[in-house]
């Protein structure tokens, strides 16, 4: 009988995948748009990375499938908006995985590159992920644990070495007219991203009543520390030093002259992290589509408690014919990147659509208000060939469901 996750293999699994290649590219970004008042955009979206941890770990409760959040979507608002909000995950894994990829490849040491160019690297690393994935979610959730673990101790530890080596930096005064403010939240919404993906793996928790809200927790103060350590170290040093802000300098204090080494490693695990949680979940959910009838029953052949192989090499195989593509410039990285986007944020309005006719108080109606009103101002900054994809997507849907009916 597999192993059951517990507290600490699923904020493991929940930390790594939300730290992801973010906490490598957004605490600079962030500084170099907004100066020192990046870090009241930092308090603000860690503020509302907490309601948004909020409602998915409470939905989490509620369901016990691999389908996840599309399972409550279908038991509030009918199929049709449930096998939606399943597409929608679905498509933007298919997008999403090969910019992932990509993302680790070029993240990667360059000195233990061998010259090879990173579409190169980002194959092997798919190959590395499919063995992970046949391996089990115990495997998976072990190795997200010890890395999640390893990265949150550096970067807190070079975090702490590097603000008090550093002059003191007056805390700025909040100004809301800041140039760019807007825009610079909007983007790092994106270090808050994954909750909603837990669901997936509710079947796997032991005692699901009091693992989920203690993993959740758990995982929201190791991402919020982590998040807001970094972000103070890099606007306090970067402000003293001619230097372009990276993530190497909160490591400097801690390994010197193999910084950008041990971020490259850092990085690249954190990807492939995000890249197997959110595969996982993709993968396991269209196994179980699949003997319920809603998709091929070949993409669920083998054993409900086992890896769904089938789907996770026609997922991969997917992500191979993409990542040719891409190698060949047939296909646009940003394209792609543009196009996940879409399909998550649909997914994950759905999902709080859900919860809206779920969570009667008005506290939590105030939140998913909030949450819903962001998530669609992401939207709308939306690429027209994405809606066109995302558009097919909705009605492929609509007359698959009608002639079932």
């Amino acid at each position: 009988m597999a192993r059951k996750l517990n507290t600490w293999t699923l904020g493991g699994l929940i930390v790594g995948p939300i730290l992801g290649s973010g906490i490598i590219l957004l605490p600079p970004l962030a500084y170099e748009r907004l100066g020192t008042q990046s870090v009241w955009a930092w308090l603000a979206i860690l503020v509302l990375g907490g309601a948004f941890a909020a409602v998915f770990v409470k939905l989490t409760l509620l369901t016990h499938s691999d389908a996840g959040i599309a399972s409550l979507v279908t038991r509030e608002r009918g199929p049709v908006w449930g096998a939606l909000a399943s597409n929608f995950l679905t498509g933007a894994v298919v997008f999403g995985v090969v910019p992932v990829l990509l993302t680790a490849a070029q993240l990667w040491p360059a000195d233990w590159s061998f010259g090879w160019p990173p579409v190169y690297w980002a194959g092997i690393f798919l190959v590395v992920a499919v063995a992970l994935l046949l391996a089990g979610l115990t495997t998976v959730s072990g190795l997200t644990l010890v890395l999640s673990s390893l990265t949150a101790v550096l970067l807190v530890v070079g975090s702490g070495l590097a603000l008090v080596n550093s002059p003191r930096v007056a805390w700025p005064v909040l100004d809301l007219l800041t140039p760019g403010l807007g825009q610079t939240l909007l983007l790092l919404f994106w270090a808050i991203v994954g909750w909603e993906v837990i669901a997936n793996y509710s079947k796997e928790v032991r005692n699901p009543q009091r693992t989920v809200p203690r993993a959740g927790m758990l995982g929201l103060a190791v991402v919020s520390l982590v998040y807001l350590s970094v972000a103070l170290t890099i606007q306090t040093v970067a402000s003293k030093s001619a230097s372009p802000p990276t993530m190497t300098l909160v490591l400097l204090p801690v390994f010197g002259d193999l910084a950008p080494s041990v971020t490259g490693l850092l990085a690249t695990g954190l990807c492939l992290s995000t890249l197997l949680m959110f595969t996982g979940a993709v993968t396991r959910m269209t196994a179980q589509r699949a003997r319920q009838a809603e998709l091929p029953q070949w993409l669920g052949w083998g054993h409900p408690s086992k890896p769904p192989k089938v789907a996770i090499a026609v997922l991969s195989a997917t992500s191979s014919g993409l990542l040719v593509l891409v190698g060949l410039g047939w296909v646009n990285l940003a394209f792609l990147v543009a196009t996940a986007d879409l399909f998550f944020l649909g997914n994950a309005l759905l999902g709080l659509i859900a919860a809206w006719t779920i969570f009667r108080s008005v506290f939590w109606r105030l939140v998913l208000i909030v949450l819903m009103a962001l998530f669609a101002a992401l939207v709308s900054q939306g690429n027209p060939v994405g809606w066109i994809l995302v558009g097919a997507v909705v009605v492929a849907t609509l007359v698959k469901k009608a002639r079932a009916r």
